[in-house]
């Protein structure tokens, strides 16, 4: 095990050192795919428990579009800003 030539050898497999061998932006991991699908959830028991006449049903369900809408807020401002503010465009 060791480095050589940039490589990295890790048993008999090679990785590649800060090499970039594509011409498009891997984004760094993101809390907002778990996020929305926590606020598509509470949103669609939300909305089923309301069509039943369970109470609370309305409750969860505005709670679940609020959120759900927050995450798609929060997840282009994110895009924009690695997009425009940090130049990584592809």
């Amino acid at each position: 095990m060791g480095v050589k030539g940039g490589l990295h050898t890790t048993g008999a497999k090679w990785f590649m050192i800060e090499s970039q061998r594509h011409s498009y932006h891997l984004v760094d991991p993101s809390p907002w795919p778990i996020s929305g699908s926590l606020g598509a959830l509470a949103t669609t028991v939300g909305g089923v428990m309301y069509m039943h006449s369970f109470q609370g049903g309305a409750t969860l369900l505005s709670l679940g579009l609020i959120f759900l809408l927050y995450t798609m807020f929060v997840w282009w401002r994110d895009v924009l800003r690695e997009s425009t503010l940090e130049g990584h465009h592809t």
